[in-house]
C-alpha cells in the first residue's frame, strides 16, 4: 500500500529565496515539478489523511487535475470502486495511467484528457478530490473550476475535498526577497537580461509588477494577517466572483521596513484535516516546498512605525473567458497612514 511520506531531509532552499510563480507556469509543468509536489511533505501528509478519512469502499471518485495519480491511488487504496482522473497534460496523464496500472488499479482508474469544462462523465460521483489551488487559493482559477465540477459531476449529498479555502494577506518586511527582485535575480529567471525579457513578454512595467513564490518568515510580519476571500467549495462559489476588489486595513504591531505583502491559504480538506501553508520552518518541514508563499512586492520600501495603518486594496481581474483559462491579473495598492497623515503610497499590478 502507498502511504503518506516518511520524514525526509529538509529541502535545499532558504527563507526569502525568490522563485518565479509556479501558478503562472502550470501549463508547462513537467515531471520535475510533479516530483517536487510528490516530495512536499506538508501537502502529501494532509491530502493522504483527508482522502483516507473521506473516501469509503464502493465510492466513485473524480480526481480533478490528477497529475501523476497519487491522489487517485490513495482513493483507490481506500476502496473507491472507480476513479476518473482528469488532466490536460497528455504526458503526465500517461504517467498516472502507467503507475496505477502497475499498482493493480488498471480496471478502476479511468483517465480523461482535457479541461474539465469541456468534458462529461458517464455518471455522477460521490467524491471530488482536487489539488488545483495556487498559493493565493484562486491563482489557478480553482474556485471557478471546482464550482463547475460540483454542479455537473457531483451527486446530491456528495463530498468535495477540499471543502473550503481562505486566502490571507499580511504586510511584511522581506528585505532579502526585495533585493533579489531589485537585482533581477529570481530563481529560474535566467539572469538579469533573460529575466528582463521575460518581464517584457508579460507586459510588466518592472520586476515589481509580478508576484513571486518564496518563504517569508513569520518574524517578517508587520501586522496580523487578514482574510482576503473565503471560498465554500461545497456550495455556490459563483457569488464570490472571479473578479473582485477587497479593501483591507492593517495596524503595524512593530516598526519595520514594508517591502510588500505575503499571501497564503488555509484549506479545510475534510472533517478533521486542514492544510495551512503559512508556516516558515523549512528544516522542520512546516513549509510547503511546492506552493511556498506568495510574495507581492512593492517597488519602493516604506518605513513604518508601530501603530501606523497600512491600507491596502487588493484586486483580482479575470479575463472574459475565465472558464477556459488559468490566467488573471492582480493589483495591490495602498497607503501608509501615520496619525492622520498619509506618509507614503504604493501601487503594483500584474499584466
Amino acid at each position: 500500500m502507498s502511504r503518506s511520506p516518511a520524514t525526509t531531509p529538509a529541502p535545499d532552499y532558504e527563507p526569502e529565496q525568490v522563485w518565479l510563480p509556479a501558478s503562472e507556469q502550470l501549463l508547462q509543468w513537467q515531471g520535475d515539478f510533479h516530483d517536487l509536489m510528490l516530495g512536499d511533505e506538508l501537502r502529501m501528509t494532509a491530502y493522504h489523511a483527508a482522502i483516507t478519512e473521506t473516501v469509503r469502499p464502493g465510492d466513485t471518485v473524480l480526481d480533478l487535475g490528477t497529475g501523476t495519480g497519487i491522489l487517485a491511488r490513495w482513493a483507490l487504496e481506500s476502496g473507491a470502486a472507480r476513479v476518473y482522473g482528469i488532466d490536460l497534460n497528455e504526458t503526465v496523464l500517461a504517467t498516472a495511467t502507467e503507475r496505477l496500472a502497475a499498482a493493480g488499479f488498471a480496471d478502476r482508474f479511468h483517465p480523461l484528457l482535457g479541461l474539465s469544462f469541456d468534458l462529461r462523465l458517464p455518471e455522477r460521483v460521490d467524491v471530488i478530490v482536487s489539488e488545483i489551488l495556487g498559493n493565493l487559493a484562486d491563482n489557478e482559477n480553482a474556485p471557478v473550476i471546482l464550482d463547475d465540477a460540483r454542479r455537473r459531476f457531483l451527486r446530491p449529498g456528495g463530498t468535495m475535498l477540499p471543502q473550503r479555502v481562505e486566502s490571507y494577506l499580511v504586510p511584511v518586511a522581506a528585505e532579502r526577497a526585495h533585493a533579489e527582485i531589485s537585482r533581477g535575480e529570481p530563481q529560474q529567471g535566467g539572469g538579469p537580461e533573460e529575466f528582463a525579457e521575460l518581464l517584457r513578454g508579460r507586459g510588466a512595467r518592472s520586476a515589481f509588477d509580478l508576484y513571486y513564490d518564496t518563504i517569508v518568515p513569520i518574524s517578517g510580519h508587520l501586522a496580523a494577517p487578514r482574510i482576503v476571500r473565503s471560498f465554500d467549495l461545497e456550495h455556490d462559489c459563483a457569488s464570490v466572483g472571479a473578479s473582485y476588489q477587497v479593501p483591507l486595513v492593517f495596524t503595524a504591531h512593530r516598526a519595520g521596513r514594508l517591502t510588500g505583502l505575503k499571501g497564503y491559504f488555509v484549506a479545510t480538506l475534510s472533517k478533521t484535516v486542514a492544510l495551512d501553508i503559512s508556516g516558515d520552518r523549512i528544516a522542520e518541514r512546516t513549509t510547503s516546498d511546492s506552493w511556498k508563499h506568495c510574495y507581492l512586492p512593492i517597488e519602493h520600501p516604506i518605513d513604518v512605525r508601530q501603530g501606523d495603518r497600512i491600507a491596502v486594496t487588493f484586486s483580482r481581474v479575470a479575463p472574459d473567458d475565465a472558464n477556459h483559462t488559468f490566467r488573471q491579473g492582480y493589483r495591490w495598492e495602498g497607503q501608509v497612514i501615520s496619525g492622520n497623515q498619509t506618509v507614503a503610497r504604493f501601487a503594483q499590478r500584474t499584466a
